[in-house]
């Protein structure tokens, strides 16, 4: 016997599937990375403030030039180390504008191939009653006809 065409499409349905957890799991790691690095950056900052005061409590005690050039020079290593990770954050939270997109279309498709196979499943079953109903009336039929013919 030939399969319904709803469960022939099961199939479409369980790949549809597979994209949207892959789907979820790439967003998840996308928001994640962008969480991590808001985090990073707040260390970072947290750090060169702590640097500076420390620095600024070393000049009023009095420093060398070489400590005052050591410092600085540190100072703005850290600088630059934060304004590297602000792009690479811009770049991630590019990216996750990119990965949201991509798994709004993914769950949007999934959900049409699953509306598509309910309303082909709910088709299919109004097909059946109208067969079985079909059925119904020739037997009824059938049986009025000897009844009559018993007479």
């Amino acid at each position: 016997m030939k399969k319904k065409r709803s469960a022939r499409l099961s199939v479409v349905m369980d790949l549809e599937d597979r994209k949207k957890k892959q789907a979820d799991k790439f967003l998840a790691d996308h928001i994640q990375r962008v969480e991590n690095d808001k985090v990073q950056l707040k260390q970072l900052e947290d750090y060169l403030a702590e640097y500076q005061a420390q620095y600024q409590e070393t000049c009023k005690q009095g420093i060398s030039i070489q400590s005052l050039t050591t410092y600085q020079a540190f100072m703005a290593k850290v600088g630059n180390v934060i304004d590297q990770h602000k792009n690479a954050m811009k770049y991630n939270v590019e990216q996750l504008a990119g990965v949201r997109q991509y798994w709004m279309k993914v769950y949007a498709r999934r959900n049409a191939v699953g509306s598509l196979i309910g309303k082909i499943k709910a088709d299919e079953q109004a097909s059946d009653d109208k067969a079985l109903q079909k059925l119904i009336d020739e037997a009824s039929t059938l049986k009025a006809a000897n009844n009559k013919n018993s007479l």
